[in-house]
């Protein structure tokens, strides 16, 4: 008689029939998933929302989310901006060239400067194809569109703008908060650590079709995130996630600790991998990754991550944006391992090129030269 009334589905009203199960360590199938936060989204009490929206996803992160519970939060939270049945924008690149979709799940375990931006202007100067999905900070003092928008990048740009700027360097920016505007509204500001949906919310709010997608993640469930990105159809993507501790991810590789990486090609999901990141790398054997902790202020953050692309400043930011930079090169199929496409960016670097190409971008995008020279100079210090 117990086991009957753990199956059956219970008469209630969402969300709380779902809380009550959750609260009893019980998994959630994908509908009464769906149905909570349906519901929750659309109580127009923001403060009993937000609540309820956390009690749910973390209820859901306690217990270990299932591939049915993220797809139900997933689908719920999406349709608000119609995310999963609207046509993506279609880009034709020359041929044989790979168009990467980069994203990550924020929240990171330690906040650092700004690292997956950097990295793709590096890949994109030395060829790659690279969408970043951008978003505003909720705990970093930087988020990647506030990192861009201090530089004075407009990226609202529209999209036939924004492919001519592609084509010609390397590198689109899509802001999330623009694509998903509806979900954004209920959603922006609440959430300081990783929750049931960070598993594959950023890479499903891409509004451009892409061959593969890069998604960094600040939890060490890589495999559940590859496992509900193949459920929505993504046969192609690179899941990686990294750690000091075993407590405190990043969601880009660090230059200390271990990366955690696992990839799908084709529809087939590889094996799980574990390294090393200095030994993968060769990096100095006492760097901790308190060295690329963030600035003392918003600026403080962009002129490091500025200097990193002019081969100044602190060896060991050039050195973490050049690994995040390696896996871009290596799924745009500009090298065949990491260590050689690390030397690739370090090199293109060192050269000069990449900042060259930085500042071409950002004059793409509305900016200008003198005022990242402003920046380096501390007239907004």
């Amino acid at each position: 008689m117990t086991d009957n009334l753990i199956v059956n589905k219970c008469d209630g009203i969402e969300p709380f029939e779902s809380m009550y199960k959750l609260n009893l360590g019980l998994s959630l199938d994908e509908y009464e998933t769906y149905e909570a936060m349906h519901n929750i989204l659309n109580i127009h009490d923001k403060e009993k929302r937000s609540v309820l929206m956390t009690m749910l996803l973390n209820g859901i992160m306690i217990k270990n989310p299932t591939i049915s519970e993220v797809r139900g939060l997933l689908k719920a939270s999406l349709e608000l901006d119609n995310m999963l049945t609207r046509k993506k924008y279609k880009i034709k690149l020359p041929k044989n060239n790979i168009l990467i979709g980069l994203c990550g799940s924020g929240k990171k375990g330690i906040k650092t400067i700004n690292i997956s931006t950097p990295a793709a202007i590096i890949a994109a100067t030395n060829g790659a194809y690279i969408v970043k999905a951008c978003s505003s900070s909720t705990s970093s003092k930087t988020g990647s569109s506030d990192f861009l928008s201090l530089l004075g990048i407009d990226i609202n740009l529209n999209m036939k703008k924004k492919e001519v700027i592609l084509k010609k360097f390397g590198i689109m920016f899509c802001s999330i908060e623009k694509t998903t505007p509806n979900f954004a509204k209920l959603y922006e500001g609440i959430f300081y650590a990783p929750h049931a949906m960070s598993f594959a919310l950023a890479a499903l709010s891409i509004p451009v079709e892409t061959d593969t997608i890069a998604y960094g993640l600040s939890h060490p469930n890589i495999k559940l995130s590859v496992d509900v990105l193949k459920s929505f159809g993504i046969n192609n993507a690179f899941i990686y996630s990294s750690t000091e501790d075993g407590i405190h991810y990043l969601d880009e590789l660090g230059i200390s600790g271990y990366a955690n990486v696992i990839g799908i090609q084709n529809g087939v999901i590889g094996r799980q991998i574990m390294t090393p990141i200095k030994e993968e790398f060769n990096l100095n054997t006492t760097y901790t990754n308190k060295k690329i902790t963030e600035g003392l202020s918003k600026i403080d953050n962009i002129k490091k991550s500025i200097l990193a692309l002019k081969g100044e400043g602190d060896k060991a930011i050039i050195d973490v944006i050049c690994i995040n930079s390696a896996i871009l090169l290596c799924l745009a199929k500009k090298s065949t391992s990491l260590r050689d496409a690390y030397n690739i960016a370090f090199q293109s670097i060192m050269s000069g090129r990449v900042y060259s190409r930085f500042i071409e971008i950002v004059e793409g995008y509305g900016g200008s030269r003198t005022h990242i020279e402003d920046i380096l100079g501390g007239k907004y210090d």
